[in-house]
């Protein structure tokens, strides 16, 4: 007896779970804009970790709370 094996058939391989997304609670101390979008100072704004980074880097953020 012989095995068959079809070689169209795939392997499974396992693969870790994405790390879950990382949000922010944002008080800003001056307006700020990212892709035509206003984020205003007197507003919390919630927001995700590439957005926060943008914030950062230009020095509006007032105060932060980490989410998740």
């Amino acid at each position: 007896m012989t095995d068959n094996t079809n070689a169209a058939t795939p392997e499974v391989v396992a693969s870790e779970p994405a790390p879950a997304p990382v949000y922010y609670d944002v008080k800003l101390n001056a307006r700020f804009t990212l892709q035509d979008f206003n984020y205003l100072p007197r507003d919390h704004h919630i927001v995700d970790k590439t957005v926060y980074d943008a914030m950062e880097a230009a020095g509006v953020v007032a105060d932060v709370k980490q989410l998740s």
